[in-house]
């Protein structure tokens, strides 16, 4: 563009000095017209991007892997004059990283025109992506100039790891000894309702219990008492050196999903649960917002860190209270956190294991003296290797397959 435009401003300058120095009409004229052509191809080229309008309408931003992600772009000129003016030619470019969903394309807008997209694209891989910005890029009808706009703002999109209903995950201990917490009355809401009694000024009303209420004629107030289970918590090791493979087929995917697929059937049954790993810690929490954090942090994490799972365990075994359950995901065949978490099973700490099968993603060690480590500790272990569904591979610990074999 910049070379063609400097010839014809090269052009224009010889006729311009041809007609200052002969006083020709013809010449003055072709100076007169080469001028107003580029001035006008400059107006036509800024025109072409001005007074657009893109909005992108979707109604979520969170979505799962393999949910279909769909959403709506509307380009069209703002109210005014330009409404009236045609475009012939528009680019557009998106700079989404979203795989498969981009609002490329060339278009044009006639008079009062525009244009809709219906844009719906599968999730196939978790983590944050921008959709957008999106940049519009038009010229003049003679090649001369070529201008760009931008037309939105990039919007972040995040897509949670697969969490894949689990028909049973086998028996998770963790009831309080002795019951010595059941009947503490508590002033804070739990899943346990213990009694009714009559409202008391400062009471939330959240605590009412309305058909109790309606029935004896005057407000009452729900008690809760402390929860008798302990916390349940899902150690996912992110050691770099520990996983191996690539994309959707590699063990940290495999990791990462076992995380959120135990997670989501344990907040389930009403457990407490809370997530341990080298980048990221949550506390032990219930319930469906616990739930949208667990898998927001594990949407996003990656298997980069140097620190070993043993190193980690040793770190956080502060967190792990006596008879809390303890879930280890890892591809790691290391035996050393195997002995760890066998102390911690003399600790009082119900520790499980769920090993990624290494060896079946890539080049790795056998697993096979880690899983008779973990037999020989009494630790029980479920194993998931490559292209096994986690429904299946999670749905009996590994013992219980040895015992029936």
């Amino acid at each position: 563009m910049l070379r063609k435009l400097g010839g014809l401003l090269a052009l224009w300058l010889v006729l311009l000095l041809l007609a200052l120095s002969t006083g020709w009409n013809a010449t003055w004229l072709l100076v007169y017209a080469l001028g107003l052509l580029v001035v006008g191809s400059a107006l036509w080229a800024n025109w072409n991007v001005m007074g657009l309008e893109l909005r992108r309408r979707h109604r979520i931003t969170r979505v799962q892997v393999g949910d279909t992600f769909t959403e709506q772009a509307i380009l069209e000129p703002l109210p005014g004059l330009g409404q009236w003016w045609p475009r012939l030619w528009l680019e557009l470019h998106d700079s989404s990283d979203m795989p498969g969903h981009h609002l490329d394309g060339v278009l044009s807008l006639g008079p009062l025109g525009r244009k809709v997209w219906q844009l719906k694209s599968e999730c196939t891989r978790r983590g944050r992506f921008s959709l957008g910005p999106v940049w519009v890029t038009s010229g003049d009808p003679f090649g001369i100039f070529r201008t760009s706009r931008k037309l939105a703002d990039g919007v972040n999109i995040v897509v949670y790891p697969r969490a894949v209903p689990l028909p049973g995950f086998g028996r998770i201990p963790g009831e309080l000894p002795g019951g010595a917490l059941q009947g503490v009355r508590v002033q804070f809401s739990t899943p346990n309702v213990s009694s009714v009694r009559d409202y008391r000024p400062g009471d939330a009303v959240n605590r009412i219990h309305w058909p109790t209420s309606a029935r004896t004629n005057r407000l009452m107030v729900r008690e809760f008492e402390l929860d008798p289970t302990a916390d349940v918590w899902i150690v996912l090791d992110l050691n770099a050196d520990a996983h191996t493979g690539t994309g959707i087929e590699s063990t940290e995917e495999y990791a990462v999903n076992a995380t959120a697929s135990l997670a989501r059937h344990l907040l389930d049954q009403g457990r407490a649960v809370g997530l341990v790993s080298q980048t990221a810690t949550l506390p032990a929490d219930r319930g469906p917002r616990q739930a949208e954090r667990i898998l927001e942090v594990l949407a996003l994490v990656t298997a980069t860190s140097p620190l070993t799972l043993s190193a980690m365990l040793s770190a956080e075994t502060s967190r792990f209270a006596r008879s809390s359950t303890l879930i280890v995901v890892t591809p790691s065949t290391a035996e050393a956190w195997a002995r760890f978490c066998q102390a911690l099973n003399g600790r009082g700490v119900h520790t499980t294991a769920v090993l990624i099968e290494a060896a079946t993603f890539g080049t790795a060690p056998s697993t096979l003296l880690l899983v008779s480590s973990l037999a020989a500790a009494h630790i029980t272990m479920y194993l998931v290797k490559r292209g096994d569904k986690l429904e299946n591979a999670l749905a009996a610990p590994r013992s219980a397959l040895w015992s029936r074999s």
